[in-house]
Formats: C-alpha cells, sequence, structure tokens
C-alpha cells in the first residue's frame, strides 16, 4: 500500500506549475504534508438563537430585516471613501440592530422583508451585531469553514486541491497510534481526522479533531524525551557511588540551622542519584533564598567521600566567590580541598591550580566558564553542578558534563518553572523542587504605587539608608529611548546623584559595561561602599547582599512576575524587614491585576503558574531560547491535563520496551525516528 509522505503533491489534481511552486513555499511537499496543513482556526457559522447568544461572542442568526437598510458614505483614513449600513431584523422574537461596513455592492440587493443570514459579534448591552458576513439566503453548505495560513495561495484554490486529494489518497491514510490508544481516548482514525479537519460539518466534528491532533501530538513529544533519557542512560551507565551515609548524616547534624523537610527531600533525591548505575541529571529549583547551595555542598561532600572530584560552575565571577566563601565556611571543620577559577586568577597561580586539579589535590573547584576551557583536567570528576543553569547554553554544560566519565550533573535555578513547562523543557532531567524558606526568613513587603507618590518614597529611601541599610533601585533601560516612554537608568542614576549629592556614594549598574567595571560597583555594593545602587536588571541573578532591604524597581509593568520575583529575591536576605516598591503609572486593568498578584504572594511558584498563564511559555523563557516545540494544536498550558497523560502513557510505552517489540508500534517508531532525526540526534 502507497505512504502518504511518498505520494508527492503534485500528483494530486489541480496542482499546477504554480500552485506547486506557492505549496513549496508553504513547506508542502507531498500529500501527508498537505493533509497535515491543518487550519489555524474555523470561521463558525452555525446558527444560534440569540437569546442565549453571550456579550461580545462571535454569533450567526437568520431574520427577516424589519427595517429599511440604510447606507451612509464618510471619508476614512487616507481619504478613502467608506460606507456604514444598518438595518434591523428580527431573528426568535427578538429586534437587533445590524451594523455593517464596506458593503456598498449590496445596494438594491437588499431590502426591507427579505430574510437574510447575519455573522457577527453580538453586543447585548445595545442589542446590536456587528457583520462581517451577510448572506441573502440559509446557509446550504457546512456551517464551519476553516481558515489557513496560506502566504501567496489563494484560498479557493488550496481548498480545491484539499478536497481533490481526499478524495483520491483519503482511503490510504495509516494510523500512527495503537489501536488501543483510540479506543481508550474514544479518538477518531486518521482518515476521519483529515476529514474532519478539512471539510468540517458542524462544531463537534472540529472539537474530535482537536482532541486527536492534541493528544499526538503531545504524546509524540513526550515519546521524544522518554527515549532519548532511555538512550542517555545507557551511554552513562557506571559502578554505583559508595559514600559513608553516617558522616553525609554527621554534617547534617552540624550545620547551625535547622534543614527544611523541602530540603531534606531534595538531598535524598540527589543521595538516591548518586548511588545508581546511570549518570545523574537533575535540576534543583528552588524559590529566591530557599537555601539550594546547602543541599549542593552535601551533594558534593557525598561525592567526595565516594572518592571523587567535584565542580562547581557560576555565572559570574562575583557569584563564583560567593560560593567558594559559602563552601569554605561549610566545610572549614572537614579539611576539604577547595579552589577558585576565574579569569581573574594570575598565570602562575591558574598553572599550579591547574597541576593539583591534575594530580587529585583539589577536592571542590568553583569558578566560572573558566572550568570547561582547555586545560582543565580532572583527575576523577565525578559531580558537576551548575548554577543558575538558564545563563549557560546547552554546548557550555555538556562540556562541563565532558571532563570526565559517566558525570553526574546537578543544575540549580532559582527560577521556579510551572510543572507544566518542567514536564516539557526538562523532561529529560529529575525534578526536586525547594518551596518552603528556611525559618525566622521575613517575608519581603511589596506595595504597588505610581509617580504621585514620589517624595514619599524619597522618604523612606532616606530612612532606610539611615538606618545603615542599602536600596536598589531597578529601571528596565540604560538610556533613554524614543521609542518607548520609560524611565532610564541613566536618568535615575543623575536624578539621585542631585537629590542625596555627596551625603551617599551611588553607583550605576548595566549590561552595556565591562565585567570586570560591573564586579567591582557589584563588590561595592556589597561591601557597603556604595548605598544606593541604581541598575537595569543585570542584579536578577545571584549575589547576596544580606545589607540590602529595600528594592524600588520603576516602571514594573515592563517586566514579568518572574523577573519581578528574581528582582525581589535580592533583598530580604539578612535580618533587616525589607521591602519592593512597585512603581507603575501604567493604569490599565490587566497591568494592575498582574502587578497586584505581586503584593499578594511571595510564593515564586505560585508566581511563576501566573505568569506561565498570562504570557505563554515562549515569552516565560524566551522564544528563542525555550527549547519548546512549536505545536499545531496543542497549548502547554491550556492543555495540561492532556500533557499529563501524554507522558503516562509514553513513559509505559518506552519502558515495556512495545515500541520496538510490537509491531502495531511500528508507524508510531518510525514517525517517532524520523522526528528525532530532525532534531539533529543520532540513534544507536
Amino acid at each position: 500500500m502507497q505512504n502518504l509522505n511518498e505520494i508527492e503533491v503534485k500528483q494530486v489534481k489541480g496542482v499546477g506549475p504554480k500552485s506547486l511552486e506557492r505549496l513549496q513555499e508553504l513547506k508542502i511537499y507531498t500529500v501527508a504534508d498537505l493533509l497535515n496543513h491543518f487550519p489555524r482556526s474555523y470561521d463558525d457559522f452555525e446558527v444560534i438563537d440569540i437569546n442565549h447568544a453571550e456579550d461580545g461572542e462571535k454569533v450567526t442568526v437568520i431574520g427577516d430585516i424589519v427595517t429599511e437598510p440604510v447606507f451612509q458614505y464618510y471619508k476614512g483614513k487616507r481619504n478613502r471613501k467608506m460606507t456604514r449600513l444598518t438595518f434591523k431584523i428580527r431573528t426568535n422574537q427578538a429586534i437587533i440592530k445590524v451594523i455593517a461596513f464596506n458593503r456598498a455592492f449590496l445596494r438594491g440587493k437588499i431590502n426591507q422583508g427579505q430574510e437574510i443570514t447575519v455573522t457577527g459579534k453580538f453586543d447585548r448591552q445595545f442589542a446590536s451585531i456587528t457583520a462581517n458576513e451577510l448572506k441573502l439566503d440559509r446557509l446550504e453548505n457546512a456551517s464551519v469553514r476553516p481558515q489557513y495560513t496560506l502566504k501567496s495561495l489563494p484560498y479557493i484554490t488550496f481548498t480545491s486541491i484539499i478536497k481533490n486529494a481526499l478524495d483520491e489518497f483519503g482511503e490510504l491514510a495509516n494510523d500512527e497510534l495503537p489501536t488501543y490508544l483510540l479506543e481508550r481516548y474514544r479518538l477518531i482514525s486518521k482518515k476521519r481526522l483529515y476529514s474532519f479537519a478539512h471539510t468540517p460539518k458542524n462544531r463537534e466534528q472540529i472539537k474530535q479533531v482537536f482532541r486527536r491532533v492534541k493528544y499526538e501530538e503531545l504524546l509524540l513529544y513526550q515519546l521524544k524525551i522518554f527515549y532519548l533519557k532511555q538512550v542517555e542512560y545507557k551511554r552513562e551507565e557506571r559502578y554505583k557511588k559508595v559514600f559513608d551515609q553516617i558522616k553525609a548524616n554527621e554534617f547534617i547534624n552540624n550545620l547551625p540551622f535547622e534543614l527544611t523537610k523541602d530540603q531534606m527531600n531534595a538531598i535524598n533525591d540527589i543521595l538516591g542519584d548518586l548511588s545508581k548505575e546511570q549518570a545523574m541529571n537533575r535540576l534543583l529549583q528552588g524559590d529566591v533564598g530557599s537555601g539550594k547551595t546547602v543541599v549542593a555542598a552535601l551533594s558534593l561532600y557525598a561525592n567526595y567521600l565516594a572518592g571523587y572530584q567535584g565542580t562547581l560552575m557560576a555565572p559570574t565571577e562575583i557569584l563564583a566567590e560567593q560560593h567558594a566563601k559559602t563552601l569554605n565556611d561549610l566545610f572549614i571543620s572537614y579539611h576539604l580541598k577547595i579552589e577558585l577559577l576565574t579569569s581573574s586568577v594570575s598565570k602562575k597561580q591558574r598553572s599550579l591550580i591547574l597541576t593539583r586539579l591534575k594530580n587529585h589535590e583539589i577536592d571542590i573547584l568553583i569558578g566560572t566558564h573558566s572550568l570547561i576551557s582547555e586545560g582543565v583536567t580532572f583527575k576523577r570528576l565525578g559531580l558537576g553542578i551548575v548554577d543558575e543553569q538558564h545563563r549557560f547554553g546547552v554546548m557550555q554544560r555538556k562540556l562541563l558534563k565532558d571532563k570526565g566519565d559517566s558525570v553526574d550533573a546537578l543544575f540549580l535555578s532559582a527560577t521556579p518553572i510551572p510543572r507544566t513547562l518542567a514536564l516539557s523543557t526538562f523532561g529529560d532531567m529529575e525534578i526536586s523542587s525547594i518551596k518552603q524558606l528556611p525559618k525566622g526568613r521575613k517575608p519581603v513587603q511589596t506595595h504597588l504605587i505610581n509617580s504621585k507618590y514620589e517624595e514619599r518614597l524619597l522618604g523612606f529611601v532616606r530612612k532606610i539608608i539611615s538606618l545603615g541599610q542599602q536600596v536598589y533601585v531597578i529601571a528596565p533601560l540604560i538610556e533613554e529611548s524614543d521609542k518607548i516612554d520609560i524611565q532610564n537608568a541613566v536618568d535615575i542614576y543623575e536624578k539621585y546623584q542631585t537629590i542625596f549629592g555627596e551625603r551617599i556614594n551611588i553607583g550605576l549598574l548595566h549590561g552595556k559595561m565591562k565585567q570586570e567595571e560591573k564586579e567591582t560597583i557589584m563588590g561595592a555594593f556589597k561591601n557597603n561602599t556604595i548605598q544606593l545602587l541604581v541598575s537595569t536588571t543585570v542584579v536578577e541573578v545571584g549575589v547576596n547582599v544580606p545589607n540590602a532591604s529595600l528594592m524600588v524597581i520603576v516602571d514594573a509593568d515592563r517586566f514579568g512576575l518572574a523577573q519581578l520575583h528574581q528582582l525581589r529575591g535580592r533583598v530580604g536576605r539578612g535580618e533587616h524587614q525589607s521591602y519592593c516598591i512597585l512603581v507603575c503609572d501604567h493604569q490599565s486593568e490587566k497591568t494592575l491585576e498582574r502587578l497586584t498578584v505581586m503584593t499578594n504572594t511571595t510564593n515564586g511558584f505560585e508566581l511563576a503558574e501566573h505568569d506561565l498563564k498570562l504570557r505563554g511559555p515562549g515569552d516565560f523563557f524566551g522564544a528563542k531560547q525555550s527549547g519548546l516545540p512549536e505545536f499545531k494544536m496543542a497549548d502547554l498550558v491550556k492543555d495540561y491535563k492532556i500533557l499529563e497523560i501524554a507522558r503516562e502513557d509514553a513513559k509505559a510505552i518506552i519502558e515495556s520496551n512495545e515500541i520496538h517489540q510490537n509491531k502495531d508500534y511500528l508507524p508510531l517508531r518510525l514517525k517517532l525516528f524520523k522526528e528525532i532525526d530532525e532534531m539533529g540526534n543520532r540513534l544507536d
């Protein structure tokens, strides 16, 4: 039997040289490509009772015209002649006003007493419909019309080609999904899918199309994740690490503070991974200040007890130095040899460190990108930890793991990731989450104000500084922009210089500065040489300044919730009560609703869920770096329940090995491997 993937689209009746060229612009080369070019949306002309319509809903009604149609002419943009047509209809015992624009061609054709079909947006308050479609007869054909992304290909040409393809080749459509899944979820067959998607007769058929396509897309994506994870596990089989659990427990008991339940759960997850025959690949995500570093420290200690070296890579020198100080303090009684390797280390010192590292005279090496440079050779690397993992590229993280054989990998993230995206984006990793904050940590008080309260805000800044504490002021831009009317860091810095004069030291920090200059300014702020730091979002991640107790964020509406929460996390790290002031003059209801969420909760996981719903998955991570697939119909947020079902099914299929052994899975296996090949992965 012929395969739709092997039949060239030019074999479909109606495809000539010109239409073939336009189809290829849409990346349609085969009949399978053609039939899988699903509509982007559907125009619904199913007639309803206007009495049951909701305000703002798109409706289609049939009624009798009860007033003489009135045509009005006026000048639009660029003096173009425009028309406005109004009349009233009686439908389901209701009188509805109909408004339509640019329908001059209907003059003389539309009259009182005629029956008419009207489609448009319903306004309940004014009992009116703003029409985008008027028909002087009843809808005889399908009440639902597909709408496609077609570029230069005419709609009529495309729909004609689709119809011919269904007539000629529709019967050749084979299901990739096994029969038991179709039956379990009552999903339509592939033949019906193509028919319902391209020539739907009603809403129910469209509903069936969405159910089928969403499940199939999400199942295939989860299959890829689990399959590649299995392949990676097989590649990274190694001997179990054996370490002294009693000594690990002693380390925990000797800590000067009590670990939270979430921290203990994360530690147990990691120690369990270290004892397995497969290398660890775990994401440890925790809210700002939740205590990820001490969990990482215990992981490094257990790895050391097993006889291996460990390393921790941070995105900036100052953060690497902070980690080095923290780990040296934690291990002061344990005689671990800890070194720091950054670009600031002298050539002589670097050479000495690298020699000692190669001879296993260093137990833990902390650093920046320098760790993955040539010449950095470990004698026996067992654990690589990457802090703020989203700040490093995939290749950089891989280079760190490649510094040893079957290295355990632990990735730290202070950006709480919603469960939906964690399943989708980091599905190849195990995930541990720390949601509880350490005991005694005071929540940051967050307030939303507008610039009318600037004098009171300045008074509060003075008070905080007079108490010997420090202040961050965050701006969304570095310099003035002609395109956007928002405040910038340079102007704010100059304003604060004028207001405070020489009474306090004020610093300016932004992304255009050289790394060395940024490190110097941040170091001065950390040492309280600078009392007020005006900055862009370069301070979003990492550095611990316990004496900073006030965060002012100007034009707060320019930031996402997750980013605002990261910025807020720069304060509240010491003994002082801390505050975050969001300044926003943008008074739209949506903006105020979003920012009010910040004032109501300090839980980063809750905020991440809100942010995902508001901005979508692409914007949550940034479209280019999200790594998320582009689905035709599935939505990772709205279709979360389908995602979880598909995930469980995919896991069962891969773990049972059915996809390799059962012939019923052959079509699905071929499709899976084809997509993996397209991702650029080599299959073993």
